[in-house]
């Protein structure tokens, strides 16, 4: 429903807020997620050589008790194993929510699909402006890469920059660092 509570018109998707007036009550604990973030990180795992990557999050309240999340990753590295500078890598969808939890903490629960077979569920709990989402189910695909496990932490940091973590468990090598990144936000 529109603001006038009004269905928004056919064939015309209501646009999503990314400011917190749209912010539904039960998200208030996310609300400094709000907005679009964009900076640099680094990635690796075993096996894999480090490399660099550009990203930019969105996190968008439309009223509703979840907030939307998108991501693209693209390459940020010198030319390697055909990749330039520029090229896309991953991207994610999905949606957090805010559930309430044991002793009046808040739970966060997360899904999220990647275009290469894996959809995740994690479930985790929010203090202040950290998110440690540490109980994880992923459901992959036939041919999508044997990934097993994954968790993953967020914070705000010195500077107001959102920071994360991404620890993976895949093709039978043991839970260990994948990604980090620093994010600075570009819009409300």
């Amino acid at each position: 429903m529109s603001a006038r509570g009004r269905p928004p018109a056919a064939g015309r998707p209501r646009a999503a807020a990314t400011g917190t007036t749209d912010l539904h009550a039960s998200l208030l604990p996310l609300a400094f997620l709000v907005g679009t973030w964009r900076g640099e990180g680094v990635g690796g795992y075993e096996d894999l050589e480090s490399f660099h990557y550009g990203q930019e999050i969105t996190f968008a309240a439309d009223g509703r008790p979840a907030l939307g999340y998108v991501s693209h990753t693209w390459w940020a590295d010198e030319p390697r194993d055909g990749r330039e500078p520029g090229s896309p890598l991953a991207t994610e969808t999905g949606f957090w929510r805010v559930q309430p939890g044991e002793d009046g903490k808040k739970t966060v629960e997360v899904t999220l699909a990647h275009p290469f077979g894996i959809a995740e569920i994690y479930v985790g709990a929010v203090a202040g402006t950290r998110i440690d989402l540490d109980h994880n189910v992923l459901i992959r695909t036939a041919t999508a890469r044997d990934v097993t496990r994954s968790v993953r932490l967020y914070g705000l940091v010195e500077g107001g920059d959102l920071a994360y973590a991404i620890d993976m468990e895949a093709e039978g090598k043991p839970l260990q660092s994948h990604l980090s990144a620093r994010l600075h936000r570009v819009t409300d």
